[in-house]
């Protein structure tokens, strides 16, 4: 009998977790109540409770999660609601403003807690998918100098913006406004950090990739990769939608390149 990953527990926990928040918001915006009154911890005590048996009783919780995409939806989704809010709220001089105000803490809560449902469920689907499919070719790989630029760019200027809007907005809950300043600095401190060895895994459905000393695994479903593409010096691989940024990385340091670059090849164009 295999032992219960120490994954699969985190992920039953956030599961619980996350049910428990998202179902006192909904009170909390149709009641009109505060989150510590009577019915409000009563709904998270059931939210709780709720959520985690599902991820108990369902083994393939976190498959479907990741199968059907809903992993990304639960975590992007609330912080899109957050955007569009805060848009209304900032050119909105009417009386219904405060409407909008609301979703912007509502929504942050969830897109918080949406966070760590996507690193634990991703996590534990890697942990499935090595136990229970081949691992069809894997490599250590480095991305290249213009790619990490690229993203280098990209996660400093999140990082800014996550900053400076934690001391400029007014968000009704204090925790959640101070969080803003603690992700910008975690993006910065991503940008500074960025371009560990990433850890690339082929299996029968997908790829896994995971960056050396992190716990950021993700997963490419098979029928997202589109084409490989190779020189001297780097491999790229092309995903499809909602990943417009492909995977690049340097052939230099792979053992048996052209090994790797084979088997992709025969993956990808379905051989």
């Amino acid at each position: 009998m295999l032992q219960r990953p120490v994954q699969r527990t985190l992920f039953d926990l956030v599961c619980g977790i996350y049910t428990s928040i998202l179902a006192t918001v909904v009170v909390a915006l149709l009641t009109s109540t505060h989150y510590f009154s009577r019915i409000s911890l009563i709904t998270a005590c059931l939210g709780f409770l709720c959520g985690g048996a599902l991820a108990v009783v369902r083994d393939d919780l976190a498959e479907l999660l990741v199968r059907t995409r809903l992993y990304l939806i639960l975590s992007i989704g609330p912080f899109f609601v957050y955007l569009i809010s805060e848009g209304i709220t900032a050119f909105s001089m009417g009386p219904d403003s405060t409407v909008p105000q609301n979703w912007i803490a509502e929504a942050l809560l969830l897109t918080i807690a949406g966070f760590f449902l996507y690193i634990t469920t991703m996590n534990y689907y890697a942990v499935v998918l090595r136990r229970h499919e081949e691992v069809l070719i894997e490599w250590f790989g480095r991305p290249d100098t213009s790619y990490l630029r690229f993203v280098r760019l990209l996660s400093i200027v999140g990082g800014l913006i996550f900053l400076v809007s934690g001391f400029i907005l007014h968000i009704p809950i204090e925790p959640v406004q101070g969080l803003f300043p603690s992700i910008g600095g975690v993006l910065l401190g991503n940008a500074i950090v960025m371009g560990k060895t990433k850890h690339y895994t082929l299996v029968e459905s997908g790829l896994l990739v995971k960056r050396s000393g992190t716990l950021n695994n993700r997963f490419i479903p098979r029928q997202q990769l589109r084409s490989v593409e190779y020189n001297e010096d780097v491999l790229t691989l092309h995903r499809g939608f909602p990943w417009p940024v492909p995977f690049r990385c340097r052939l230099a340091p792979i053992p048996d390149s052209e090994s790797v670059i084979h088997s992709l090849q025969k993956y990808v164009d379905g051989d």
